[in-house]
């Protein structure tokens, strides 16, 4: 595992140092917009996770490679190979995401957000993403569980909602609200303290309402200290859409931003 060399690591080091000491001795807007109860669960969803030294600086930088499962409108399903690579940026606050699927008899497509848009590509041929696309895609940067271990960095705000029962299990169910208004609703263990779902609107173009998506998590296992769900499943308005089982999680590896540009840029 690396970081880039001593002097990246030390750099982090003090980018996480002084994020966590503003946030320890100076109430951010987050934390006065946020209630006891919901910060206290967070607080121990993240230990949970492995604590703000996995979140800030294990998980800045990680390959996820595993099989994906799509179930598509007329009943039939497709299998392929999903890779997910990601470089977080703690200055900017934002994460470089680039996710490659391959199935059988099908060119390989890669969508990309490199800081400023979304791009795409089939066999390395630039190409128009659909608007549906390109949307969940960049839904998807701000609404997923590391956002809600991250709620320092992104000023949002944490609302405690109630408590629930899903699938027999009770949850914590809480709020994240950015600074933008988007919202992000989770649904926590109350025993466990794991992230089991969350759920989001995504606004599409054309399309007369917001398409509610939901996440859920299972198979949790200890990744280099920190704690991954290798089994997602997402729904659009209530449908099974995809499946995704991950076979190999690697955090701290060497990823560039050049990775994220576009061919030939």
């Amino acid at each position: 595992m690396t970081w880039g060399g001593r002097a990246s690591r030390g750099r982090w080091i003090v980018l996480l140092a002084a994020l966590l000491l503003t946030s320890a001795t100076v109430p951010s807007g987050a934390q006065e917009g946020s209630d006891k109860k919901a910060l206290e669960i967070v607080q121990r969803t993240i230990a949970a996770y492995g604590g703000e030294a996995s979140v800030y600086l294990l998980r800045q930088r990680g390959q996820l490679r595993g099989f994906v499962k799509a179930y598509l409108e007329d009943g039939s399903t497709r299998e392929g190979e999903i890779t997910i690579r990601f470089l977080h940026r703690l200055e900017k606050q934002d994460e470089l995401r680039q996710v490659e699927l391959r199935f059988p008899n099908a060119p390989t497509l890669i969508i990309t957000y490199d800081g400023e848009r979304v791009w795409g590509t089939e066999n390395g041929a630039p190409i128009v993403l659909r608007l549906r696309t390109e949307a969940a895609f960049r839904a998807e940067l701000k609404h997923n569980y590391e956002a809600l271990l991250r709620y320092r960095e992104y000023k949002a705000q944490v609302k405690y909602v109630g408590r629930e029962k899903r699938s027999g299990i009770d949850v914590d169910v809480l709020d994240l609200v950015r600074p933008d208004g988007s919202t992000t609703r989770y649904f926590i263990s109350a025993r466990t303290f794991r992230i089991l779902h969350l759920e989001y609107d995504v606004t599409v173009p054309l399309v007369n309402r917001p398409i509610r998506f939901r996440d859920s998590f299972y198979d949790f296992r200890v990744v280099q200290t920190t704690l991954v769900p290798y089994r997602t499943e997402r729904y659009e308005d209530g449908r099974l859409v995809q499946e995704i089982r991950f076979t190999e999680v690697a955090y701290g590896m060497q990823i560039e931003e050049s990775q994220f540009r576009p061919p030939g840029s």
